[in-house]
């Protein structure tokens, strides 16, 4: 639960990361995403072969690779976070954790905060999306020739942004109580 990203990709995950039920669900989605990333690729080159080949493209490969990019993302947005390997800009918030601790972590532990509401909107924003897909059984695609269901995509999307949010909590929470313990600028004590 840090956000110290692990670059030397060599190593593997970060050491710091616990064993948690948690983690190991979200490690997982992560890996499930991988394996969706692998599928497409696959569905792809099969598209181009056959449509080169033969040409006879393959139906609805445009709809699933579309469908398939929300899909990816949010599987792997929680274990992105879970591993610090999410985006930010570095310019501002690794110097002034060196030189003020404490500050530096509440004001990361803020912006995980903003994190968690964030997600936490996309979550509930999508839930009436999934009911609606379910209930009244909404597809992609064109009729009689490529269609398949919209609420898979929702129900990961929802659970993408459910998962991320606690993801979020957990780093505000790590953040908070790492700046309870870090020493404070001109404070001997701690030096």
């Amino acid at each position: 639960m840090s956000y110290e990203a692990n670059t030397n990709l060599e190593e593997g995950p970060a050491s710091s990361v616990p064993s948690s039920p948690f983690g190991h669900l979200v490690d997982g989605l992560n890996g499930l995403g991988s394996i969706v990333i692998g599928l497409v690729m696959v569905l792809m080159c099969a598209d181009v072969f056959m449509r080169n080949a033969f040409n006879k493209p393959i139906d609805g490969v445009a709809e699933l690779v579309a469908a398939s990019i929300i899909v990816i993302v949010f599987l792997q947005l929680p274990g992105t976070l879970r591993h610090g390997r999410m985006s930010r800009a570095d310019l501002f918030i690794d110097p002034f954790l060196l030189k003020r601790p404490r500050a530096g972590l509440r004001l990361r532990a803020l912006f995980s905060l903003f994190g968690v509401f964030a997600c936490a909107v996309i979550a509930y924003a999508t839930r009436p999306l999934l009911v609606k897909a379910w209930t009244y059984d909404e597809f992609i695609g064109i009729e009689g020739v490529f269609t398949f269901p919209t609420w898979p995509m929702a129900l990961v999307v929802t659970l993408g942004g459910v998962l991320a949010s606690v993801q979020y909590a957990l780093l505000a929470w790590h953040d908070l109580r790492g700046s309870a313990r870090a020493p404070v600028k001109g404070d001997t004590r701690h030096e």
